[in-house]
């Protein structure tokens, strides 16, 4: 099967790279590997390594293993639907590529894309004994790309995200295009990992930490990981300290995940101040004062407000979590004690003390 650079969605991208990818400067560079990695894990179910290589004139491999065969043979079906916009990661591959090879190995047989500038073909060889997996082979279009190179540091900054992110995946970055460098991100446990790491930047002791709660539930098909403690993070401005995801991204201005796990405290303290026949005055600005808040969600759909895909904004979705969160927390409070006690203190009105 072959394709023309004259079909609309391949045309579009090399005709406009910038309104996909942002820039073509290193930016861009390195948000079409986000998208690319990101394609891939949302497409394909499984994988255990995904390894890139960068190479001198801007020649990049990537390497996907872990993945079972039947869903390699759904990515060998989605091959077909690269004019379609459905397989848009390797639409995107085609059209911003002076060279691209796709090769995904399964059952014996390779399957393959080859293309350059723009026009692609689709063939099938036997394999000669090759493990299953996908293998991506292109070198950055010069006319697209320029002479912008991929900058290592804020690549592996961003591929080290994408591991907190999906637990138990292991991301390798390697750089050939001098003096060799290797990095093996992996963790095991995902943000929890990332959490403790940076608690035990600021570990000033247990008396200074107290409601330690981690929280893995699916509600209504999403999967949420919500992990809390009180903490003095900072020893001059208690300010709160909250992250929070959507799928593969960094939702920097939080929204309806962190709003409804917000609300599922706030009715918890309330309700356990009546139960302790205490009048507590429980609002968000006491909530986070020494908070320390991470907090993901993956599963679609996922809406954010306005534009920028750093706010959710999704009511359902936050008045799940809200109750969630206040049974968890009101179970938490009723086996310990002093975490109880330390609630009460901390949002006791001053004329109740």
């Amino acid at each position: 099967m072959n394709g023309r650079p004259s079909l609309p969605v391949i045309e579009s991208i090399r005709n406009r790279p910038v309104m996909y990818l942002g820039s073509v400067n290193s930016y861009g560079i390195r948000r079409l590997m986000k998208m690319l990695i990101t394609d891939y894990l949302e497409d394909v179910t499984g994988l255990s390594t995904i390894e890139i290589t960068f190479n001198p004139d801007s020649f990049v491999s990537v390497v996907i293993s872990g993945a079972p065969a039947d869903e390699l043979l759904h990515e060998v079906a989605f091959l077909q639907e690269i004019t379609s916009g459905k397989n848009f990661k390797i639409a995107l591959l085609v059209a911003i590529s002076r060279f691209l090879l796709v090769r995904v190995f399964v059952d014996g047989a390779i399957h393959s894309v080859t293309s350059h500038a723009g026009i692609y073909e689709i063939e099938t060889h036997p394999a000669d004994g090759e493990p299953n997996g996908i293998k991506l082979d292109f070198q950055l279009e010069e006319s697209i790309f320029k002479h912008n190179q991929v900058a290592y540091i804020p690549m592996n900054i961003m591929l080290q995200q994408l591991a907190y992110l999906n637990a138990g995946l292991k991301i390798i970055s390697v750089d050939n295009r001098g003096e060799l460098q290797r990095n093996v991100f992996y963790f095991r446990t995902g943000i929890s990992e990332l959490f403790n790491d940076l608690l035990d930047k600021h570990d000033y002791g247990s008396m200074n930490a107290w409601l330690p709660i981690e929280l893995k539930t699916a509600i209504n098909g999403y999967i949420f990981h919500i992990i809390l403690r009180y903490h003095h993070i900072y020893t001059v401005h208690p300010a709160p300290y909250i992250r929070s995801f959507a799928n593969n991204e960094s939702t920097k201005r939080h929204g309806s995940l962190v709003d409804g796990v917000l609300k599922g405290l706030e009715d918890a303290f309330v309700e356990m101040g009546e139960k302790e026949e205490a009048v507590l005055k429980v609002n968000k600005k006491r909530i986070g004062k020494m908070l320390v808040l991470f907090a993901a969600v993956k599963g679609e759909p996922v809406t954010y407000e306005g534009r920028s895909k750093d706010k959710l904004d999704m009511p359902g979705l936050k008045k799940d979590v809200r109750k969630f969160v206040k049974r968890a927390v009101l179970k938490y409070l009723e086996g310990n004690p002093g975490d109880r006690r330390r609630v009460l203190e901390k949002f006791m009105k001053k004329e109740d003390k």
